[in-house]
Order: C-alpha cells, then sequence, then structure tokens
C-alpha cells in the first residue's frame, strides 16, 4: 500500500468535511489541519477510520495559550502504524469557558490525555466518562498552565518538614 502523502491526507479531509478544515499547512517540521472545535471528533473518527489513512494512534492531546489572542490552541497528534506517518490538528477555543467533544470513546490515551487537558489550562471534553483533575491535588483552584495563572497562596503540602 502506497503511504498517504500529507496533501493527500489533507484532500481526503476537505473532501469529507468541507469548510470545517479551516487551514492545512505542511508547517516548518509537522504537517497540520486546522479544524472547528466541534468538529474535533468526527475529525478523529475518520483519521482512524478511513482505511487509506488509518491514524491508529494518539500521541497527545496538549494546549496552547494566547492570551493576547484570548484563545487556547488545542493540539491532537496523531500516528498512524501502517503508514508511519504523523499528523497534527489543531483547534481553537476561548481561553476561558471552553468545551470540545471527547475523543476518549475514540482512543482509549485520550481518557487521561483530556483530562491533564482540563486539568492544567480549564478546557472541558464534552461526554468524557471521567473529566476531573489528574495532576493538581483534590481542591486546587485554578488552571496552572494558563500564563496568567497566579496562585502565590497555594502550599501543595501545608503539614510537610523537610527532613534533617
Amino acid at each position: 500500500m502506497v503511504d498517504p502523502g500529507f496533501n493527500d491526507i489533507a484532500a481526503a479531509l476537505t473532501d469529507n468535511f468541507g469548510t470545517t478544515v479551516l487551514a492545512v499547512e505542511e508547517g516548518n517540521k509537522i504537517p497540520f489541519v486546522r479544524v472547528e472545535a466541534d468538529a474535533v471528533a468526527r475529525v478523529a473518527r475518520f483519521l482512524r477510520d478511513e482505511p487509506t489513512l488509518a491514524f491508529d494512534f494518539l500521541m497527545y492531546v496538549t494546549a496552547v495559550d494566547y492570551p493576547e489572542e484570548e484563545k487556547l490552541t488545542l493540539l491532537y497528534h496523531y500516528f498512524s502504524y501502517r503508514h508511519e506517518y504523523s499528523l497534527l490538528v489543531k483547534a481553537d477555543v476561548p481561553r476561558h469557558g471552553a468545551e470540545v467533544p471527547t475523543i476518549s470513546h475514540l482512543y482509549a490515551a485520550a481518557d487521561w490525555l483530556e483530562r491533564e487537558v482540563y486539568d492544567l489550562f480549564g478546557v472541558k471534553f464534552r461526554d468524557h466518562p471521567n473529566l476531573t483533575r489528574i495532576v493538581t491535588p483534590e481542591g486546587f483552584e485554578g488552571h496552572p498552565l494558563l500564563k496568567d495563572f497566579a496562585n502565590d497562596d497555594y502550599v501543595p503540602f501545608p503539614d510537610w518538614k523537610p527532613e534533617k
């Protein structure tokens, strides 16, 4: 089977999702497509289930904070073992109150990865089976990877004393 090139992948996505695909860029290192945030689950299913693409592995889900633009960019990095090819899918969401569909029913790794993004950036993943904090302790307020996060009063272990 011929490995799909980035242009073929981008064309398949554009053909199937039309204007939902907002941008296609080969990038400097990792080619990416930018999609509407509400389409991330539909795009993920297509990337996984389309035999000519077969993106069977979710490498990571994370976010980048752009406070000056009042947005976060979600990053979904997929890999196809069959074709030995990776693809980055980006989706922009508001910095506060963002909500996107989960892909945890499509990729098992998304369960923990989405919880991490929720915990550290505050993005809610609609229909996630267990959207709870995973990095910060219970009762923690705020999202520490937002660039304007400031919680100087927080003491993670108030009873801890260093050994002498």
